[in-house]
């Protein structure tokens, strides 16, 4: 079934090109579009998207505020965030309003067109997901019954962006793992990262019998997304049309921040690129559905 897209954003040259790359690429059916935030949240909870593109910074109200009071009112669709913003705290809020990628303005049709395709895969997963627990519910099961084990996928995964060996390499198995069951079990709820470090850190404690803080959990996490950062910029480096770098350049990360840390390698700057988590982590289960 085709999603439904709406595109808000006060450059209409912006709203063109969206809607050109979507129905050029068959990523689904703009809705509507809107070029303020005035009447934002009434129009998406009337058309109610399942994906919405919306500018950062609008006239009237701006995007992060649209966000939180649809959300706040049950808006249960995705939520992609387009601007020319740089600043990174102001990028960090957005993401922890609930968007689930972010697009840098000026747009890279690639970038688009892998972002849409990446939501629409995490949606059907969710749906495949409610499916499920709704099929269990019926015949009075419990999740016994039905076990879905990720954990080869996504060791493939990370096998092919070389980091299966890295030392938080299991610990963010684990998180994948844990933001999958808390989407199976609550579709249209958001989730917060920390809950799932203390869980890691409180399972491993015990284990080891060696008290772990989530903080060093997050850090172990952080530092292997990293090296995969700096693996798929080798890889861009190598051959900019690696099949690989195509793929997951967008999928995990933000593309200017791949950008970045190719400048970095070949000492070009002194800052490597920044990873999200979040989005690292939305990208690999996406990426489970195919």
């Amino acid at each position: 079934m085709t999603n439904t897209i709406m595109i808000i954003d006060d450059d209409i040259s912006i709203v063109q090109m969206l809607k050109t790359i979507i129905t050029k690429n068959k990523l689904g059916k703009v809705v509507a579009d809107l070029d303020s935030g005035e009447y934002a949240v009434e129009e998406i909870l009337f058309y109610n998207p399942d994906i919405v593109l919306i500018d950062y910074l609008l006239p009237c109200k701006d995007g992060v505020q649209i966000v939180k009071e649809i959300l706040n009112k049950g808006y249960p669709g995705k939520i992609i965030m387009i601007s020319q913003v740089e600043d990174e705290p102001m990028i960090a809020t957005a993401y922890d309003t609930g968007i689930l990628f972010f697009i840098k303005k000026p747009i890279n049709s690639i970038e688009v067109i892998n972002v849409i395709r990446n939501v629409s895969k995490n949606i059907e997963l969710e749906k495949s997901m409610l499916l499920i627990k709704n099929l269990l519910e019926k015949v009075e099961k419990t999740d016994n019954n039905i076990q879905i084990d990720n954990t080869e996928k996504i060791e493939n995964i990370l096998s092919d962006i070389g980091i299966i060996g890295e030392l938080g390499a299991s610990d963010l198995i684990k998180l994948i793992k844990m933001v999958i069951d808390h989407k199976k079990n609550n579709p249209n709820s958001q989730y917060i990262l920390q809950e799932f470090y203390e869980n890691i850190a409180k399972e491993e404690s015990i284990s080891t019998s060696i008290v772990i803080s989530p903080s060093a959990i997050e850090q172990r996490i952080r530092r292997t997304i990293q090296k995969a950062l700096s693996n798929i910029a080798e890889l861009g480096l190598d051959d900019y049309y690696n099949e690989k770098f195509i793929e997951y350049s967008t999928l995990l990360f933000d593309f200017k921040q791949v950008k970045q840390e190719m400048n970095y390698i070949k000492n070009n700057s002194n800052r490597h690129g920044k990873i999200n988590i979040r989005k690292f982590v939305e990208g690999i289960i996406s990426k489970l559905n195919v």
